[in-house]
């Protein structure tokens, strides 16, 4: 084997930090921008949040020494990591910055396993009881099913399979009805409680995949029952709730909160970035302030200087983000005016290229602005990243977006009789007397996609 050194030329291209920040902090949506300035400013001592209320006087004066001795406290704590002693790094008192935006905390909701607990609490239990209740609402789903089996549970708690059964039938008399269900059927049947002579229970027991399908003729042949009661019984079947568990889940972080509104200034609308829920931020005087010292020591300027240098980084990211979003914001609205104005069956074809095109920046800025992201209109709240579509050509010559068919089509449904419901072929004669040529395969896609059922699901029977 013989070794051999080599030059070779060539291009490579290599994201700087500050450009990886500046992505990451584009593409997050408000709340997670929130969660991520939160942990910065936890962790990065060089940043600060600014209090509106502070004056200039009060931020140099009253807070500096308190700022110096905390600063002091975590350099001595980063010097000497392996003591083992645990330091107070915030002040006795408490009421820095950064302990008040700790505690200044929404409370999370009650989960669905908190609030069935707390209902055996007022049981008359022994342990072992207790503990296998416990066992079965620790393995419920979202939706609140069963989502073990009972031998199994049993097989891996060592609790006897006789306690465990014993245990769910506890819990499915819990509230909220139809909790601990074992499948959509299961979980219909507990909230109609046990009188199983009812049509409504007699249905979803024997006629289930008759039900999905909204085939009520067959139902009431299959159980020779009127028509009418079959429809009747149907309509409170559906008053029924599916998932009794959904209502307990946090949606607190997945909230859609509008970072964009749009104001109506003269004849045209004008984009502006909402009252801003982030804080603002700055470098800590203070730790300015110690790198101009000429007696710090080396390392501890060198640690001071990378938290410095990395607050000043989220600031100028956050910055950048605030002007790339407006830019391309604005951009949207000026291309999506007749929406605005006259309301969602007006969106204008539109592409991610265009509005690169207009503002300068490359496609995946635009993509990485628009996902996530709300804007607050007279029409409601819609991502920017719906104002984006494509388009299918009339038969004058212009282009219909994907959206204003989707609006057309619900304006159809919505007048239909719903004794004989359009089919999709019958919703494609209709867009095309409207002047929208269109497959009727490309009907049932944009059908789905405005969240409307088939034909055959929508029928409603009389007698």
């Amino acid at each position: 084997m013989r070794l051999q050194v080599s030059t070779r030329l060539a291009q490579q291209q290599v994201l700087a930090p500050q450009l990886i920040l500046s992505m990451d902090i584009l593409q997050l949506g408000i709340s997670d921008l929130e969660a991520r300035i939160q942990k910065e400013f936890t962790e990065n001592p060089a940043l600060e949040m600014v209090d509106p209320t502070e004056t200039k006087e009060n931020s140099t004066t009253e807070s500096a020494d308190k700022e110096t001795s905390r600063l002091m406290e975590i350099v001595d704590r980063w010097e000497k990591p392996m003591t083992g002693e645990r330091r107070q790094v915030l002040s006795t008192d408490a009421t820095d910055a950064k302990h008040e935006a700790l505690m200044n905390t929404a409370d999370r909701p009650e989960s669905l396993e908190s609030f069935l607990l707390r209902q055996l609490l007022l049981l008359d239990l022994d342990p072992q009881q207790r503990r296998s209740c416990e066992l079965v609402c620790g393995n419920l789903d979202e939706r609140g099913w069963f989502i073990d089996d009972c031998e199994d549970l049993a097989l891996c708690s060592g609790v006897q399979i006789e306690m465990v059964q014993e245990a769910l039938d506890t819990v499915r008399q819990l509230d909220p009805p139809g909790v601990a269900a074992h499948d959509l059927a299961d979980c219909l049947l507990l909230q109609l409680g046990s009188d199983v002579e009812t049509i409504e229970y007699r249905i979803i027991s024997e006629c289930m995949p008759e039900l999905m399908g909204n085939a009520l003729p067959k139902i009431a042949e299959k159980l020779s029952i009127s028509l009418g009661d079959v429809q009747e019984a149907c309509d409170l079947i559906r008053q029924l709730d599916p998932a009794p568990g959904s209502s307990f889940i946090d949606t607190s972080l997945h909230g859609i909160v509008p970072e964009i509104t749009i104001d109506e200034v003269g004849d045209r609308y004008v984009a502006r970035l909402s009252s801003d829920r982030l804080p603002d931020l700055r470098i800590s005087p203070t730790c300015s302030a110690i790198l101009k010292e000429p007696e710090v020591k080396k390392e501890i300027a060198e640690y001071i200087r990378s938290r410095v240098e990395g607050a000043r980084w989220l600031i100028q990211a956050i910055a950048q983000r605030r002007r790339t979003l407006i830019d391309i914001a604005q951009a949207i609205v000026d291309r999506q005016q007749d929406f605005l104005r006259d309301g969602p069956s007006h969106i204008q074809p539109l592409t991610m290229q265009e509005i690169a095109d207009a503002t300068g920046v490359h496609i995946s800025t635009v993509s990485r602005s628009s996902n996530g992201k709300y804007m607050q209109t007279a029409n409601g709240v819609i991502e920017l990243r719906r104002l984006f579509t494509g388009g299918v050509s009339r038969e004058d010559g212009g282009v219909e977006s994907r959206e204003s068919i989707c609006e057309a089509i619900r304006d159809i449904v919505e007048t239909e009789d719903n004794s004989y419901p359009f089919s999709d072929a019958q919703l494609t004669k209709r867009l095309t007397t409207m002047g929208v040529k269109i497959a009727r395969r490309t009907v049932t896609k944009y059908r789905e996609r405005a969240g409307i059922p088939q034909a055959k699901l929508r029928k409603r029977y009389r007698v």
